[in-house]
């Protein structure tokens, strides 16, 4: 990240009075301060009363884009930190409260930018790692969700903090953000934040996304993902509750190295069908069937598909429900390779690029420990690494580097026990 404190540029609108006291930003009476063009308010003030907002009138600061950005110089200091975000063309507060519980070490800053968006969440935030780079209910390739989440992203990053705080967000709305062409229930809105990948936790997986919902002051509060909750953040409107209670999703070889899907439903609620997709990379999919659901059932149901056309290699089975009302909930993923074992001491690595410069490595680690990805040009000098943390299983990691020369290049990946090297031409 390029240093963030090298200007700063701050427009003020309709204020009666902006000034310093202490180190601290007294916003009093309905002043408006806009930051604009990348530029970067920084409060040289460690406690919460480093921005205080007093007197009649609306007071705010604007940031309304990813790199319009507040930097607050929290260091170790504890409490609640409100940034008094808001938007001038409807005149609303939107504040952001990051209540840190316990400090993080002496020296950090927390780096705080919010805008609204179209109602399809576009254009993405992309300035700063990790870029978000799709509003899909699994990663890219999957369903697009988009109208299910408000109109606006938050950005957190940090500068400095060697033991990050830990900490607890508020997030404020408008109005707006929700209604208009999305799908949204107000009261339903909750937080995720973006893993580099995909957005967790996931869409409809059957775990509860984060915080405290507060629809009658616009909010969503008592938000807490861990380290720091530095990520990118949106609030989502939907529910957690599948419209199918899953007991099992399981896949098998069967004698003729066929991929057999297997899953047990405990109960079903307007289940119209099941849709079987098969991918190998998690990227583009391919139905394989389209099996009937039971439509309601409070027994226990038992369902077999034997993909008699896969071909060979790590394949990766995406399982949806569709609702008698046209409603798609994704039920769940698995892998298999029916074609032979992991080889012993490799990871079947697949590697391949795309139109938007993103590298893409799929592959099949035994355990969870950490692995070190690293890229070479052909003449062994490094131009990439970075230290993952996989799952047990089947793994894609997406990896969005600045553009690179078409030429082969070749792939390193080391764990604690196996190691595999990959060439692939970028083209």
């Amino acid at each position: 990240m390029r240093n963030i404190f090298s200007y700063i540029i701050i427009l003020i609108f309709s204020g009666v009075s902006l000034f310093a006291q202490n180190n601290a930003l007294i916003l009093n009476g309905g002043v408006k301060v806009n930051i604009t063009n990348g530029a970067v308010l920084s409060i040289n003030q460690p406690n919460p009363a480093g921005i205080v907002v007093t007197g009649a009138g609306t007071s705010y600061i604007q940031s309304e884009g990813e790199t319009n950005r507040v930097a607050w110089h929290i260091n170790a200091g504890t409490g609640n930190y409100v940034i008094p975000f808001g938007v001038g063309s409807t005149d609303t507060k939107i504040d952001m409260s990051y209540n840190v519980i316990t400090s993080g070490s002496v020296s950090g800053t927390l780096v705080a930018s919010t805008f609204a968006t179209a109602n399809d969440n576009t254009l993405y935030p992309s300035s700063y790692t990790p870029a978000v780079s799709n509003m899909n209910l699994y990663g890219s390739g999957s369903t697009d969700y988009s109208l299910y989440a408000a109109d606006r992203f938050w950005i957190l990053r940090k500068e400095n903090w060697s033991t990050n705080p830990v900490s607890i967000l508020t997030l404020t709305y408008r109005d707006i953000e929700f209604a208009p062409a999305n799908s949204i229930t107000e009261s339903s809105l909750l937080a995720q934040y973006w893993d580099n990948t995909l957005w967790n936790p996931t869409w409809i997986s059957g775990t509860a996304l984060l915080g405290v919902n507060d629809a009658a002051n616009n909010q969503v509060n008592s938000i807490n993902a861990g380290s720091g909750n530095f990520y990118t953040w949106i609030l989502s409107g939907i529910s957690t509750s599948l419209p199918i209670e899953l007991l099992s999703l399981k896949t098998r070889c069967d004698g003729n190295s066929n991929p057999v899907i297997e899953w047990e439903t405990a109960s079903e609620t307007n289940n119209d069908y099941f849709t079987l997709e098969r991918s190998y990379d998690g990227l583009l999919w391919t139905t394989v069937s389209v099996i009937p659901g039971a439509g309601n059932s409070n027994s226990p149901l038992y369902y077999i598909y034997t993909d008699n056309n896969a071909p060979d290699g790590i394949l990766l089975y995406q399982l949806t429900q569709t609702d008698f009302d046209g409603m798609v909930s994704n039920v769940g993923m698995a892998s298999i390779n029916c074609e032979e074992k992991i080889t012993a001491g490799s990871y079947n690595m697949h590697i391949y690029s795309d139109n938007e410069d993103i590298i893409h490595v799929t592959f099949v680690s035994p355990d969870a420990d950490p692995v070190v990805l690293k890229l070479f040009d052909m003449r062994g000098r490094l131009v990439y690494k970075e230290n993952l943390v996989p799952l047990e299983g089947f793994n894609h990691f997406a990896l969005d580097l600045i553009p690179l020369e078409n030429a082969i290049y070749l792939i390193n990946l080391t764990g604690t026990a196996r190691s595999e090297n990959k060439k692939f031409l970028r083209k």
